[in-house]
This record gives structure tokens, C-alpha cells and sequence, in this order.
């Protein structure tokens, strides 16, 4: 299978906004659960397909910037995205798997189950958690709105 990765709050302003500083970060929850819902409708539009999402979702600081002498590319780089990976690569089909430091920060406006620990290099055991709900006061797409 193929691995995306997705990025938000790059830009520091958007990470002051007074009346919701974790706003980014429920943007992006926002935007996995999306990717979950689309590929599910794919799913049962299909007779002979049957794609699955494993999402595994951190947050913290990053280093970014353009590598590459012939053809750029825009990366990103950092202890954050090395644990985001891991949530992605030992996490479950059709889950959103997150880290303990991300549970604690969208706690507010979703619903986790303790799914267990993993073992992440450099880092040790990390307790993992396995998102199963939008609480009623999380952001809601504009579509849903």
C-alpha cells in the first residue's frame, strides 16, 4: 500500500486564535475521519473493491522545508512525524490510531479507546489509543453544518 502524509497548523498564525488554539489540530482529525467516510461510501458503491485506511495521527513541532536540486519536494521532518509514523504502521485497517500526547489534546472533542503499547525506535513502549467518537461539541465540516 501507499502512505500519505498530511500536515496542519504549519503556519503559526493559525495556531493563535484565542477561542480555539487546538483548532488545527481538530481540522485534521476532521479530515481523517472524512478520508474514512469517502473511502466507506467508495466501498459500498463497488462490487469488486475494497480499499482500507490505516491513519495514524501525532502532533507536535516539525522542521519543514524544500529538498532536492533538480525536482523540489516540500517535506517535513521531526520527532513528531517519526511517532505519526508509527501510529500508521502498527496501527488497525479502518482505525484512526493516535498518541498518548494527542489523546490528551483532543480529549476534549473525541471519544478514544486505550488500545495498548507499541514499540517505537528511539523513543521506547508509547501508549496508543484508537479513536471510536466525535463527542457532540467537535468541529463539524461545512457540509455537516
Amino acid at each position: 500500500g501507499a502512505t500519505f502524509m498530511a500536515a496542519a497548523g504549519l503556519n503559526p498564525e493559525m495556531r493563535r486564535d484565542p477561542k480555539n488554539p487546538l483548532a488545527h489540530l481538530q481540522s485534521l482529525m476532521e479530515f481523517v475521519i472524512a478520508m474514512q467516510d469517502v473511502i466507506g461510501e467508495f466501498n459500498s458503491n463497488m462490487l469488486c473493491y475494497s480499499f482500507h485506511l490505516r491513519i495514524g495521527y501525532n502532533h507536535g513541532p516539525v522542521t519543514s522545508g524544500v529538498i532536492g536540486t533538480t525536482k523540489l519536494y516540500y517535506d517535513i521532518w521531526g520527532d513528531a512525524v517519526n511517532v505519526a509514523s508509527r501510529m500508521d504502521s502498527t496501527g488497525l485497517r479502518d482505525r484512526i490510531q493516535v498518541s498518548e500526547e494527542s489523546k490528551l489534546m483532543l480529549e476534549p472533542y473525541y471519544e478514544f479507546e486505550q488500545r495498548g503499547t507499541i514499540a517505537v525506535k528511539g523513543k521506547g513502549d508509547l501508549t496508543t489509543y484508537l479513536l471510536t467518537k466525535r463527542r457532540d461539541h467537535a468541529l463539524q465540516s461545512e457540509s455537516e453544518v
